[in-house]
């Protein structure tokens, strides 16, 4: 691990998010934070045939006129967010020490969802025109890039699930390698029948709601939604006077290479990418005050989850909660949106609850926050994230200093 010192810090600027409980952070973080529920019956793609309907979507969104695919409308409105939130719009600096990273799954998959939903129905051949060609997924980055001028990296990143963790590590990274003093990163994803197949077709969608860590959980539902994070460097924030929310003080993926869609049984990929996140953040485990938990609601997830979160704290764990049961998966979007979630936490000294959390599975051991929010100071939170192929990312936010102040 390289020591860096606080002039190599990587630090929180700005921050923005759509989500189906709020489509700006004050909205989305007062409902997160009262245990709000946003998912409902699904209204965005089609659910012809399938047996559970309910997803998170983002309401009172959309541009048809704009002629841009629905995901990459949320990826601009995110990033413009978090843009203006930090005060870089309009940029004056070096437009080349600037630039975009975004993760997603599915990103703007709607536009070839007609064609696979005609398959689905058992259409004959010659009534199907075929599927219609998806816009690039470069565009994603490049759509931010082109509205604030960046002309530095533009990048999207696919890691499944931890693809937000994935995208804000290559952010940080290319900071910290000092190809730039500013980039926004976060993920984006919108509802998508394939998703909902995908889901259906293993058994892993609720039929209501979802409960993460609860006895009674049965599956996740499939949501949607972008959040992005302005990261710099510590020294170009200070240099412009920019207000610092946290610092994002480590970063780790790791692999399962166990199977291609479950967690191997004792969460091994998990497990490393927390110790090497805490690591290179240089901060104890006895420190954390909040670990967002990746928290789907599936049994298997909570189950294998809360047992790595145990190998890494021990029995008296920090404070976990799941923001799932009130957004629903919003796949590449989720740990973005889980990381505003955690820079949040450490500005305001709340931990927000798990909704639908009533009856805690045993299996589940930890120091769960259900139904209502936990007023505490945090200086450290964790971020979580797993994904599809054992793709595991782990975030670490700190309150800007407090690593030194031990």
């Amino acid at each position: 691990m390289v020591a860096h010192g606080q002039s190599a810090a990587v630090v929180v600027t700005g921050v923005g998010a759509l989500t189906p409980i709020g489509t700006t952070v004050g909205e989305f973080w007062d409902a997160a934070v009262k245990g709000s529920v946003g998912t409902a019956p699904i209204t965005l793609c089609d659910v012809t045939g399938l047996p559970h309907r309910m997803g998170g979507e983002v309401k009172g969104f959309g541009d048809a006129a704009s002629g841009l695919p629905r995901s990459t409308q949320l990826a601009v409105a995110a990033g413009l967010a978090a843009a203006a939130d930090a005060g870089v719009r309009p940029w004056t600096s070096d437009p080349a020490r600037a630039g975009v990273c975004m993760g997603t799954l599915l990103g703007n998959r709607a536009a070839v969802e007609a064609g696979v939903m005609r398959f689905h129905r058992g259409e004959p051949p010659a009534a199907i025109d075929g599927l219609d060609p998806a816009p690039p997924l470069a565009d994603l980055a490049d759509a931010v890039s082109r509205e604030l001028g960046f002309m530095g990296p533009s990048v999207v990143v696919s890691t499944a699930c931890a693809s937000g963790n994935s995208a804000l590590a290559y952010a940080a990274d290319t900071i910290r390698a000092n190809r730039a003093d500013v980039m926004i990163a976060g993920g984006v994803d919108e509802m998508s029948s394939a998703l909902l197949m995908l889901f259906t077709s293993l058994r892993s969608i609720a039929p209501d709601v979802a409960r993460p860590f609860d006895r009674n959980r049965a599956g996740l539902l499939v949501a949607e939604g972008s959040a992005a994070l302005v990261l710099e460097s510590y020294e170009h924030a200070r240099r412009r006077g920019a207000r610092v929310y946290a610092e994002l003080a480590g970063w780790s993926s790791a692999s399962d290479a166990y199977h291609m869609t479950a967690p191997h049984p004792e969460g091994r990929g998990a497990r490393r990418s927390m110790e090497r996140a805490l690591a290179q953040a240089g901060v104890p485990a006895d420190r954390v005050g909040y670990i967002s938990a990746h928290g789907t609601g599936t049994p298997s997830n909570d189950r294998v989850e809360a047992r790595a979160i145990r190998d890494v704290f021990g029995a008296r764990t920090p404070a976990v909660s799941s923001l799932k049961g009130a957004l629903g998966h919003a796949q590449g979007a989720a740990s973005a949106i889980e990381a505003v979630g955690c820079v949040l936490a450490i500005r305001d000294g709340v931990i927000p609850p798990t909704a639908n959390l009533v009856d805690a599975d045993p299996e589940c051991a930890l120091d769960l926050v259900s139904l209502e929010a936990r007023e505490a100071r945090v200086d450290v939170a964790v971020n979580n994230a797993f994904g599809f192929g054992g793709n595991t990312g782990c975030t670490v936010f700190t309150r800007l200093g407090s690593r030194r102040a031990r």
